[in-house]
């Protein structure tokens, strides 16, 4: 190291001092790059490393809620494919709004959709969750079923009262 930075700071005009000079530069250089690379994660990252233990399931001491969790899964599945929106009201059903919802008659049940305090007793709770309900077809019909969370979240907010929250 020491006749390193001897030949670096010798300022002779030999090549030979010429070539070790620029030879020493290049390779601190490189392994300043090279040390900045590792301290940036490496140079191969496509972006920030996804987080290793992710916590997909929602809070089980925060209430479901029809705003946050209920009615972006109408809107998705229901309200969009232009079957139970304020126009369409298929079947007397329409979940664009929390009021909608509560006072859609389904015309297939002859009663509200939505009981709130018993899923059970709630026909959009069978329309949803069983392959073949007791009237008419799964829903979303033509589409994916809902998952088993999005269904979960439906019957236990319908549990809870059906809160406008």
């Amino acid at each position: 190291m020491n006749n390193l930075l001897d030949n670096f700071f010798n300022r002779s005009t030999s090549s030979h001092n010429h070539r070790s000079r620029f030879s020493w530069i290049h390779h601190s250089l490189l392994i300043l790059l090279l040390a900045g690379m590792t301290a940036c994660g490496g140079g191969s990252s496509t972006g920030p490393e996804p987080d290793p233990d992710p916590d997909p399931t929602p809070n089980p001491d925060r209430p479901v809620s029809f705003s946050e969790d209920i009615q972006p899964i109408f809107s998705g599945n229901c309200t969009t494919s232009g079957c139970h929106d304020s126009n369409t009201q298929e079947s007397g059903v329409n979940l664009t709004s929390y009021d909608a919802a509560l006072n859609s008659i389904g015309v297939q049940y002859g009663t509200e959709i939505i009981d709130p305090g018993s899923s059970s007793n709630s026909p959009i709770v069978d329309k949803i969750s069983n392959e073949n309900p007791q009237f008419g077809q799964r829903m979303p019909l033509n589409r994916q079923p809902l998952s088993d969370a999005e269904i979960d979240s439906v019957v236990a907010w319908i549990n809870n009262g059906a809160p406008n929250n």
